[in-house]
This record gives C-alpha cells, structure tokens and sequence, in this order.
C-alpha cells in the first residue's frame, strides 16, 4: 500500500487514542460497554441507508440497482483514506465505466450525487441545530452554508452556462495542456443540466436522501429517546465530514463532542469507522487500466 495511504489509514485510529487519553476512557471497556441491540441496530440502518441511497444513484445514472449499491458502498469505504472528488465520487465513477459510461460522465454523475449527499445533509443540520445549540455548532453551521452555497452555485452556472464557454474558458482551454478537455467539459456542464431540468428526479433524489439519513439516524434512539435530536447527531456527523480530511479523523470527534459526552464519541466513532469498512469487498472493483484507458481516451493531444 502507499505510504500516504497507509498514513490516512491509520490517522482515524491514532486521534481516537489520543481522545481517549485527553477524556480518560479506557476504549476496550467503552468497546464492551456498547449496546449490542444498538450496534447491530447500528449496522443495519448503514446498509439500509445505502439501500435507500443506491436507488437514487440508479435513477441519476440510469445503470442497474447492483452497480449502484456496490459503488456506493465502495465510495464510502475510499472516503477513509482519499476524502472528496479524488476518493469516493472517483472511485463510484469507476465502477459506472465498468459499465461502458464515459468516464467524464461517469464523473461528472458521481458528482452530482455527492450534490445531494451533501446539500440535503447540510439543510438538515440546519434545520436541527437549535435543538442542542453550542459554540462549535456555530463552527458547523458555516461549513453547512459554505458547502451549500459552493454546490449551488457551480452546479448553477453550469446550468446556465450549458454548451457555451464564458472569455476566461475559452482563454484557459486555449492553453496546450487543457485543450483536450474541452469536450469533457462541455459534456459535464450538459450533463448536469439535463439532470437538473428532470424536475422529478430531482424531487425523488432530494426525498431518498433525506429518508437515507432518517433511516440511519433511528438506531440512536435507543441511546436519547429523542428523534429529532437522534437526527442531529447523525446530521452533525455528517456535516463533520465535508471537511476535507481523510475520514474527518479529528473533525468527528470534535464535532460530537459538542453534543455528546466523551463515551458516545467514541462508539459512534469507532461504529461509523467498521461500517464505512463494508464497502472494501468491493476494492477489486477499482481497476486502475480501465481508469487510465479512460484518461487516455479524454487526454488526447495534438
């Protein structure tokens, strides 16, 4: 494995011994002390939630049920070690070129899912946020905006600006180096206008996320007794991520620090670490030569 990999591999484990030495818990007894209704409860709603969430990806990929569950679940496990565009959305279009999609659409649809994944979670945490307000909620509540302003306003102009390139692109694709993704680009600005005019797809896709995170939220209860505030400690985990760092490692624990005491940190964290670990299975599904076969096919120069 590479050392960098290697490295992001082990950072998630490593600050989560160094919260247990800060909080004085001993992790094997917080390991025994979980409650196995909740953690098999735990599990289930993970896979449920990306039963739920892989529909939405066939409906916004047009591939079969399989393909999509079988990314998503790999997606999620990339996103331990490589966060963002380079992990998870890479690695789910990688599995959709296995099933002749060209890889800039390929992309640019596991782009557009993340969309989702992130704005409907990041409205959600906004919705909730009152109920357990803190100082570092607050921290919180500017990443949720930055992200949703980010994601709508590049998806935005990449609506509106569709089949054309503005004086700056036309200056930029100009250059030797970036003339050959030309297409690509004007095919992602196409694909994701056309996805955006599906009026219902993008109601069925916003709904299907949102009922995703519900789904995975539910196993809380048995620890709060508290729906709504159950749907904020899934909501608060989630905006933690959007942090680009390698599994939020650091960012997570900080994040359910503000809501939950010391004990609950790291259960939730070490569940969320062994359930992100499911979608390894599918590793082989990444083929590097059919990744640099694609890029050679875009890449082309003169």
């Amino acid at each position: 494995m590479d050392k960098k990999l290697a490295l992001s591999a082990i950072i998630p484990i490593v600050v989560i011994l160094i919260y247990s030495i800060i909080f004085r818990i001993n992790i094997i007894n917080a390991i025994i002390e979980i409650n196995r209704i909740f953690v098999l409860l735990f599990f289930l709603s993970y896979i449920g939630q990306i039963l739920v969430v892989s529909y939405r990806d066939s409906l916004i990929t047009n591939l079969d049920y399989y393909t999509a569950f079988k990314a998503r679940l790999l997606g999620n496990a990339v996103s331990l070690i490589i966060p963002g565009a380079a992990g998870p959305d890479l690695s789910r279009a990688i599995s959709y070129v296995h099933k002749n999609v060209k890889l800039d659409k390929a992309f640019t649809l596991a782009i557009y899912e993340s969309f989702y994944d992130v704005n409907v979670g990041a409205v959600l945490f906004l919705l909730l946020f009152w109920i357990k307000l803190t100082p570092l909620e607050s921290i919180l509540i500017l990443v949720s905006l930055a992200n949703i302003l980010g994601w709508s306003s590049g998806l935005g102009y990449a609506y509106f600006t569709s089949g054309k390139l503005n004086k700056i692109e036309q200056k930029l694709f100009n250059f030797k180096i970036f003339k050959p993704l030309t297409e690509s680009y004007l095919n992602l600005k196409d694909v994701l206008r056309v996805q955006l005019k599906n009026k219902k797809t993008v109601a069925y896709s916003v709904f299907l996320t949102a009922l995703g995170y519900f789904i995975q939220s539910l196993p809380f209860y048995i620890l709060f007794k508290n729906f709504l505030f159950d749907y904020l400690v899934n909501q608060t985990y989630l905006v933690a991520t959007l942090v680009p760092i390698p599994s939020a490692a650091g960012i997570a624990e900080l994040a359910l620090s503000a809501i939950l005491p010391p004990i609950y940190v790291i259960q939730i964290r070490i569940l969320e670490l062994v359930s992100y670990s499911f979608g390894f299975i599918y590793i082989k599904e990444i083929k590097l030569e059919v990744l640099k076969k694609e890029v050679k096919e875009i890449w082309k120069t003169s």
